[in-house]
């Protein structure tokens, strides 16, 4: 996801930082490809005009829009979302804006002799992970055959996003703007876009953004924190795992302070015991279907109070994303 919320393995800094990374990961090639060069960093008030349509373009791996899961597949979690979900940016969102920017970044430099400029793909299934790592952890883990294989550690299913970069030389300074290969923002006689195909693909697809939203959605969680049946909840869960020999307070405290560590290769035994117990007593106390409606009350109070702001918001993240999405189905053919 472009925006949104992590949650579900730990609150400490350092580990939530090792999370989002390692969601990065899961997103796909075309989400690396974006941190890599430097593309994920567009202008919200640039503006572009016209669709792509990429012959040749790799249509076989594109997915029905409609097909992108919105919510958790499998475990407690499964086919949860929040009111809130229809002003931030969702994993298909992000997904569909990657695919649009890379055919445009492939149209533009084809234009100038790289026929096979390659920055890799995400995939369809990069969309299902994401949104089962951030919504199906949201309040702590919740699929019962991914701690008994994985303990708290993010499963390894999705294959990691390959390194990528544009080649050095003409390729790297037709696709920034910049280099000596150019003259006076020219390649081989032919004008260049300001800052290069990457800044043609920025002005053409302007990253969709949802901060108010994602303020709103980070600050409401918190809230839901202290209602009343969430706190009944999470103590009966807290009970429940100390019956099964874990001294627990909270389904969010920070692993470390427990002797886990999900940086480590792989989870050991005592992980994935102590994993499948926190499922089950979620089960057990319907912990995760009780914190849900709490934080969804929550965020419908939260959209009625701010819903001039975010209505404004959502407006300009729904126009720049309908233009990825047209891009997107037409290069799907």
């Amino acid at each position: 996801m472009i925006g949104g919320i992590v949650h579900g393995i730990s609150l400490s800094h350092g580990k939530r930082g090792l999370i989002l990374k390692q969601m990065r990961t899961v997103a796909g090639a075309a989400l690396l490809v974006a941190v890599i060069s430097g593309c994920g960093t567009q202008a919200a008030d640039e503006s572009g005009q016209g669709v792509v349509k990429v012959d040749g373009g790799d249509t076989a791996g594109k997915a029905s829009l409609d097909a992108l899961p919105a919510a958790p597949t499998k475990g407690l979690a499964r086919g949860l979302t929040l009111p809130l979900h229809a002003y931030t940016i969702s994993a298909a969102d992000g997904y569909v804006w990657h695919a649009a920017v890379r055919d445009q970044w492939r149209l533009c430099m084809a234009r100038y002799g790289f026929a096979d400029f390659g920055p890799p793909s995400a995939t369809p299934e990069s969309v299902t992970a994401q949104v089962d790592t951030a919504m199906g952890r949201r309040y702590g883990i919740s699929d019962l055959e991914q701690a008994k294989k994985y303990g708290y550690h993010l499963p390894r299913e999705t294959p990691e996003a390959p390194y990528w970069e544009p080649a050095p030389g003409a390729e790297t300074a037709v696709f920034t703007g910049k280099g000596p290969e150019l003259t006076e923002g020219t390649y081989q006689g032919k004008a260049l876009p300001e800052d290069g195909c990457r800044g043609d693909a920025r002005r053409m697809f302007p990253m969709p953004q949802s901060p108010e939203a994602n303020e709103i959605e980070a600050r409401v969680f918190k809230e839901s924190r202290t209602d009343a049946n969430v706190g009944t909840a999470v103590a009966e869960w807290a009970s429940c795992m100390k019956k099964r020999g874990f001294e627990r307070k909270d389904p969010l405290e920070d692993l470390d302070t427990l002797g886990i560590s999900v940086s480590s290769p792989s989870a050991g035994d005592e992980e994935i015991q102590h994993a499948v117990a926190d499922v089950e007593c979620k089960q057990e106390t319907r912990l995760i279907p009780l914190w849900h409606e709490g934080e969804k009350q929550h965020q419908q109070r939260a959209i009625a109070r701010e819903k001039t702001k975010l209505d404004k918001e959502k407006s300009a993240k729904d126009a720049a994303l309908n233009k990825a999405r047209k891009s997107y189905e037409e290069a799907a053919g």
